[in-house]
């Protein structure tokens, strides 16, 4: 009886271990490509001003793109 509670126990003792393993890695992928740096460009603003690529440099930019069709 003992040896099935030890046996239980080292089971339950070895199960986060297995869990907290990486995983595998999947076959066939590569490196995604070299990251390119931002094209320039110049667009209008609504002020009437431009907003230029080159201001942009250095700083996390989020560029959102819409339409009204």
């Amino acid at each position: 009886m003992w040896i099935l509670a030890l046996g239980a126990t080292l089971l339950t003792a070895a199960a986060p271990a297995r869990a907290v393993s990486p995983p595998e890695p999947p076959k066939g992928l590569s490196a995604p490509p070299q990251a390119t740096p931002m094209p320039v460009f110049e667009l209008p603003v609504v002020n009437g001003t431009k907003a230029r690529s080159t201001d942009l440099r250095d700083k996390v930019t989020v560029i959102r793109f819409w339409a009204t069709w």
